[in-house]
């Protein structure tokens, strides 16, 4: 059978195709996303309505087709099952049928030579092909069960989960599908364009006219942040042993390593050196500490103080000091070459209700992570932050 590409609206007479979800010579099933197109207007994902093989794509990734184009084909059974690829960027079209010359019909004739009997799928009944008390075979039955109306690609359009953020935004405008995935794709914040569709919809051809925002906007706004408390009093007693033994770090310190071995065991790919922002003489300044996770607290102390590298090729992770006593919270903004930045507070005592609703003062320190959600997710940076907090709360757990 022809795959079609389907009618997405009234007014729109061609789809992009964005997407292939099976490859010729792939057996398909009824309901199996076969490909995804794109409009204007809409996007959707169209399925196959019979089972079969995909033997031939005639439209690839990008190319444009019109309304009823045949855009693949699927052979059942005894079909022919000789896969066929598309070619790159082939754009030919349905070519219109050759008209017959008009040869009048005989009286009483034309009826019977122009009425076709619909597919019983299509006549809204549940008549089948049997005659008289034929009994149902096996395959009579195997039609009927694949006997979809609902899978037509004249449906109703389904929305794909990716389309890029609410088609309403909160100025009460309305944007199209392709401008969404067009503004996020260059960074472009929607919120300033104003529409040209109809009753102000902002569109395509809205986004194209608007200025791409420079890397560093760019970089700005593709930033969010996670913040938590952690609590460091088993931190500040560990400190507290190692200075009576000789060995002194700071919390800074312990916090570089932290954050390093939380880095390897939730993005190893990541790696283990971390870039140490500090502020002096109000100017901020980057050291970067080599394989932090698995330098002793003694080294990365020394490295802290002066001895570091400065380049910062290879580091993607940084954390951010408190430039000065008594800041509880701030938030570090990214710079390149990092994708993620914790920022931490100055640590003090603070009031926690008990378990028997009596009152405790504990150690705490705030934290801020700053991520690039190009590069780090929300679920990520939550198991990151996860994983650090413990192992401050438990500092032994980042020395073995």
């Amino acid at each position: 059978m022809d795959v079609l590409m389907p009618q997405l609206g009234e007014t729109v007479a061609e789809g992009k195709i964005v997407k292939w979800f099976k490859q010729a010579g792939d057996v398909v099933k009824p309901g199996e996303n076969l490909f995804e197109i794109e409009t204007d207007k809409t996007s959707m994902e169209v399925p196959a309505i019979a089972a079969g093989t995909l033997t031939d794509i005639r439209f690839g990734v990008g190319d444009v087709a019109k309304v009823g184009a045949v855009v693949a084909v699927i052979a059942g059974v005894g079909g022919d099952v000789r896969a066929k690829s598309v070619e790159p960027k082939r754009h030919d079209t349905p070519k219109a049928p050759q008209q017959t010359p008009f040869v009048p019909a005989k009286a009483g004739t034309q009826k019977s030579q122009t009425q076709k009997q619909l597919d019983p799928r299509f006549r809204g009944d549940d008549r089948s092909e049997r005659r008289g008390n034929e009994p149902l075979n096996s395959s009579s039955q195997s039609q009927r069960d694949f006997a979809y109306p609902d899978m037509s690609p004249w449906r109703e359009v389904r929305t794909p989960e990716r389309n890029f953020g609410p088609a309403k935004l909160s100025t009460g405008r309305y944007v199209t599908p392709l401008a969404r995935r067009l503004a996020s794709e260059r960074g472009i914040d929607l919120g300033r364009i104003s529409g040209s569709g109809p009753h102000g919809r902002i569109v395509a051809a809205d986004v194209d006219k608007a200025p791409v925002p420079s890397a560093a906007a760019q970089a700005s706004t593709s930033q969010y942040y996670l913040v938590a408390d952690v609590e460091i009093d088993r931190l500040q007693a560990m400190q507290t042993e190692a200075k009576s033994a000789g060995a002194e770090f700071s919390i800074g310190d312990f916090v570089v390593k932290a954050w390093a071995v939380a880095l390897q065991r939730v993005m190893p790919e990541a790696g283990a050196d971390i870039g140490l922002i500090t502020t002096i003489d109000g100017r901020r300044a980057t050291t970067i500490i080599r394989e932090a996770a698995t330098t002793t607290l003694t080294a990365i102390a020394r490295e802290a103080a002066g001895q570091g590298s400065a380049s910062p090729s290879g580091a993607t992770s940084a954390v951010a000091m408190a430039a000065a006593s008594g800041i509880r919270e701030f938030t570090a903004i990214l710079t390149s070459p990092f994708v993620s930045a914790l920022a931490v507070g100055q640590p003090r005592r603070a009031p926690i209700e008990n378990d028997d609703g009596s009152i405790k003062f504990i150690g705490l320190m705030t934290v801020t992570l700053s991520c690039d959600h190009r590069s780090v997710d929300e679920a990520l940076a939550a198991d990151l932050l996860t994983t650090f907090k413990t192992l401050v709360e438990n500092p032994v757990a980042a020395l073995v």
